[in-house]
């Protein structure tokens, strides 16, 4: 695949905002999504938010979303996360995916994402294109659609504690995500879990 020229600049900020989430956890969820019942913890299930190329080769960035049971109907949910449903990749991700492939053809944005460092194949951006999501909030950058949930997250990773440690999750939770992603507000409220993760 012929890369796209993409100044490093614009990749370094995409790939230093994408990378943040990583190890991130999500537990937060009051009742269950399908009838109102209440739920009790399961298990914690490691998810992939996406796919970042570097000089090293691939890395996989994933996070931590907690399962529940659900004593009312018996079935399993999981804790608010930052997915659309039944996607793969994080909603900033799918911003991207999609916000390249409303102005550009599937082999195209496939060349820009693979520019910025975030792998995604043209299957999954033709699977994206016959799907209905949000429409995302974009900023253009050197004519490359940049959605807003990417660059909010990129910001907050400036701002850390006076141990130079950064509050991950606010990372998310100010993304400017659409409402599907409500954990993006509550997610990991007890600092102390977060805490412990980080040590």
């Amino acid at each position: 695949m012929r890369k796209v020229q993409i100044p490093s600049m614009l990749r370094d900020l995409v790939s230093s905002a994408v990378l943040s989430a990583d190890g991130i956890t999500f537990t937060r969820l009051d009742d269950c999504p399908y009838c109102g019942g209440p739920v009790k913890g399961h298990d914690m299930r490691r998810k992939r938010f996406a796919t970042v190329r570097n000089k090293n080769g691939k890395q996989t960035v994933h996070v931590f979303v907690k399962r529940y049971h659900c004593e009312a109907c018996g079935r399993l949910c999981y804790a608010e996360s930052p997915f659309y449903h039944d996607t793969r990749m994080g909603i900033p991700i799918v911003d991207l995916c999609n916000a390249l492939i409303q102005e550009h053809p599937y082999h195209h944005a496939a060349r820009i994402l693979e520019s910025l460092g975030i792998v995604v194949d043209r299957g999954t951006l033709r699977n994206y294109a016959q799907r209905t999501f949000p429409q995302p909030d974009v900023i253009e950058m050197y004519g490359v659609p940049i959605p807003l949930s990417i660059l909010n997250m990129n910001e907050q990773s400036f701002r850390g504690d006076e141990t130079g440690t950064i509050p991950r999750t606010e990372l998310l939770r100010t993304g400017g995500l659409p409402p599907t992603a409500r954990a993006l507000l509550f997610a990991m409220q007890g600092s102390g879990q977060r805490n412990q993760r980080n040590k």
